[in-house]
């Protein structure tokens, strides 16, 4: 009995010094944050949500054309305390910024609020297509593969399902994006230049409504007949545009749309076909070319993400 107490006793101490030694020994074996991703613009507060699934989605799907860029993670999520935080546009290669919220845009002079609302929408704008943009390449690329995957499959079967089509080649073609002029054009509209209350509650830039109790979503003020409705509420804008890209790739009203930017990204030629977009028909597409002319949206359509 004396024997077998002292090998407790003794595998007790081993093991206890094996666990402080552990400590400084593993500290050698972290990955360490690059310096890049270390130093924080003390203009900016980074939210924790950078860990949320569906933008380190869109993170996981960067892949950059210059090798030694490999380490560096360009994408920066931004939570704004007011609009003096918002990253202005300074040329045609934007920073990949993800906003998690928006501004009080009531509170700004006419000038100041579009310039804001441009400086945060084109970003979130070129994010969401860059997104669609990585999903169609990968249902080019998985379509043209002889022995998918049970999960690649498995994917092209959900986003069938999820763009109402039955074929692969239906699906390449509803997920064609269109240009950043109109969907800016269109985010002003729907946003009243940013002032909405569902922008401004819920990132909700062109009030899209939720169908669904298990969705995160705000309540509208106003009833149909008896029904309450509900709009869906997002944790970045970026997620909102991606949304409204879905809603004009699957919904039936938007067949001569989708039909349409296959052959030509002039967003004056494509717009007369979002006149069921809004129950104002001709008023509404008016209202957008109106809109593109007068803030000379289509010098929009040649920026791209700087990665």
């Amino acid at each position: 009995m004396f024997i077998t107490l002292n090998k407790i006793i003794k595998w007790l101490i081993i093991f206890l010094l094996l666990e402080v030694l552990m400590v400084p020994l593993l500290s050698l074996f972290e990955t360490k944050p690059s310096k890049e991703r270390m130093e924080l613009d003390t203009k900016f507060t980074y939210s924790p949500l950078l860990l949320q699934y569906e933008f380190d989605r869109l993170v996981s799907s960067y892949t950059p054309s210059n090798s030694s860029m490999k380490a560096k993670n360009p994408f920066r999520l931004i939570t704004l305390k007011n609009d003096n935080d918002v990253v202005v546009l300074k040329n045609q290669k934007v920073e990949p910024i993800c906003y998690t919220n928006t501004v009080a845009f009531g509170c700004l002079s006419v000038q100041r609020k579009k310039e804001t609302f441009i400086n945060i929408m084109i970003p979130s704008i070129l994010l969401a297509k860059y997104k669609m943009t990585m999903e169609r390449r990968k249902v080019l690329r998985l379509s043209k593969k002889s022995n998918p995957t049970i999960e690649e499959a498995f994917w092209l079967n959900e986003k069938r399902v999820e763009f109402n089509v039955e074929t692969n080649d239906e699906l390449y073609n509803n997920m064609e994006l269109h240009p950043t002029s109109l969907i800016i054009a269109q985010a002003i509209v729907e946003s009243g230049w940013g002032t909405s209350k569902f922008f401004q509650k819920a990132n909700n830039v062109f009030g899209i409504w939720s169908f669904d109790k298990g969705d995160k979503r705000i309540s509208a003020s106003e009833k149909r007949g008896k029904k309450r409705i509900y709009l869906k509420k997002y944790s970045t804008i970026h997620q909102s545009i991606y949304d409204y890209l879905l809603t004009i790739g699957h919904v039936s009203q938007y067949k001569s749309f989708r039909e349409k930017r296959l052959e030509t990204q002039d967003p004056f030629k494509l717009v007369k076909y979002l006149d069921k977009y809004s129950e104002r028909g001709a008023e509404y597409v008016s209202d957008i070319k109106k809109i593109i002319k007068s803030n000379q949206l289509t010098k929009y359509d040649a920026y791209a993400l700087k990665l």
